[in-house]
């Protein structure tokens, strides 16, 4: 059996700018106390076969009740957490999970091998949601071989299946068997983990209250008694309410916010630069935009340093890939496309028709002062455009999800493997291909990178992606995944925002 006990392979380089006095240490954690943290977004539930689309509020909601299989340190090292092992055999098509021996639900029921396995066969079910079974890639069948020891069995190698235990997602939410039959379609509202907390009580359209789970396996872990997710959609009511103490932790402040921040002693940021990308998603497969000259025109038209300076204050960095400057995926000088109004008018020209479009947005300023520059920017080489803006979650996923869009904002997910970005988002016969490409060269390449278990293989596969998509441009780059938080002085402990995530479990606070 090959062991992954070390370093994680093919782990991304992430880059974290910790924006504390330089040198400075850490206290001893304290035990006890409440932390609040406003968010721009809902959480929108627990069950993998309910919601279609887990946007980050959900995901570190479910990682206080559910928490991982195995967690990464600093350095991207894997440390144990619910699973001790995961090792494959020789031909990589079998996987072998070793639980901690004891675990128990929230509940008190034990946690088992039983329930893992049967949560990914539900997970697999082809008359269910396929949304989520769809990330398992090449995984046929999970089987329970003891209490403690489950077995995944692919159709094929997949270098990035080991990646699934490590994140937070929806994948590994396990919930107790007898519970996910019956709990019906209250599932999704009413979720039992074996993670450090539990859900205590549910305000719609205010705020989620989780407290210590009584059976965790690791009391000495749980430093805080209570964490309170708050719906706190406006940015600058959010920052409000952490100047007063009345929330510990601002997510997702606008660049102005995190400019004033820095320079309030009474303040702290965490700031994450990690892969993956904001983005424009253009569905190919409807007029004008299957045709690539118009997607090209597109981006030229973009001058995306005024972007950066007007729409996120000049705090982040430009796109060109996926992936940047600090991952091991980097390619450089992929050819994404330059501003060039000039020739953008040319393209448009020599396409011959007039080009009206429709992009969908979100009423938030992160997304709609840059839709109003992208407005003047295309109205200046001859295309007309319509803002359309609709409230975040499923009534703005579920378009784009379907097809039902033209362009719409959107994210390249920060992830440990880039096959998490790039199969079932560009691949043609993915069943999640939401900007409906279907580019031979681009199938190519994401095979590639998704079947070769040699690193060198996979790294000029994803460099060859990179460049087709600059050519087919079934996306338009915006920032490099940029990450950050503002938290009250009292807030300590705030581990890497992988994935853009705060994973408040791991924090604790001073006493008020």
């Amino acid at each position: 059996m090959k062991s992954l006990a070390g370093p994680i392979i093919g782990a991304i380089a992430f880059a974290l700018i910790g924006l504390q006095p330089c040198g400075a240490a850490e206290p001893e954690p304290k035990d006890g106390g409440t932390i609040v943290m406003a968010t721009t977004a809902q959480v929108q539930g627990f069950d993998a076969l309910t919601t279609r689309s887990a946007n980050r509020e959900t995901t570190m909601a479910g990682g206080l009740v559910f928490s991982n299989f195995f967690t990464r340190n600093d350095k991207g090292d894997r440390v144990p957490d619910l699973g001790t092992a995961l090792d494959s055999s020789p031909d990589g098509l079998t996987w072998t999970l070793k639980l901690r021996p004891g675990l128990k639900f929230s509940n008190g029921a034990p946690y088992t091998a039983h329930d893992v396995a049967n949560h990914f066969q539900r997970i697999l079910n082809p008359s269910r949601n396929q949304m989520f079974a769809a990330a398992t890639g090449s995984l046929k069948e999970a089987v329970a071989i003891d209490d403690t020891t489950v077995e995944f069995r692919l159709a094929y190698p997949w270098a990035a299946f080991p990646s699934i235990f490590l994140i937070d997602n929806f994948l590994i939410w396990v919930m107790p068997t007898e519970h996910e039959k019956t709990a019906g379609p209250d599932l999704n509202r009413r979720p039992i983990g074996a993670g450090p907390y539990m859900m205590t009580e549910w305000k719609q359209d205010d705020s989620i209250t989780f407290e210590k789970n009584p059976n965790y396996w690791n009391p000495k872990a749980q430093h805080l008694d209570k964490i309170v997710i708050r719906f706190l959609p406006d940015p600058t009511a959010r920052f409000t309410a952490l100047k007063t103490g009345d929330i510990d932790i601002f997510y997702e402040p606008l660049g102005k916010q995190v400019v004033a921040a820095r320079g309030d002693k009474g303040l702290k940021v965490v700031e994450y630069v990690g892969t993956g990308a904001s983005t424009v998603n253009i569905n190919t497969s409807v007029p004008p935009f299957d045709d690539v000259r118009v997607r090209q025109a597109l981006a030229h038209a973009l001058d995306r340093n005024i972007e950066l300076k007007v729409g996120f204050d000049g705090v982040g960095t430009l796109a060109t890939s996926f992936w940047g400057a600090n991952s091991e995926w980097h390619c450089p000088d992929v050819g994404y496309p330059e501003y060039n109004p000039e020739k953008a008018k040319a393209l448009l020209q020599e396409y011959g028709k007039p080009v009206k479009i429709v992009l969908q947005v979100q009423p938030t300023a992160i997304m709609s002062i840059p839709a109003q520059l992208y407005q003047s920017f295309w109205q200046k080489v001859g295309i007309e455009t319509e803002i359309r803006s609709i409230q975040g979650g499923p009534s703005y996923i579920n378009p784009v999800l379907r097809g039902d869009y033209q362009l719409a904002m959107w994210e390249v997910a920060d992830v440990p493997d880039p096959d998490f970005q790039v199969y079932q988002a560009f691949f043609s016969k993915s069943g999640g291909n939401i900007t409906r490409i279907k580019d031979p060269v681009l199938d190519q390449a994401i095979e590639t990178g998704r079947r070769s278990l040699d690193v060198d293989v996979r790294k000029k596969a994803y460099c060859d992606f990179s460049k087709e998509m600059a050519l087919q441009m079934p996306i338009l780059l915006r920032m490099q995944s940029n990450y950050f938080a503002i938290t009250l002085p009292r807030v300590h402990n705030i581990p890497l925002m992988r994935r853009g995530l705060v994973r408040l479990n791991e924090a604790w606070v001073d006493p008020r």
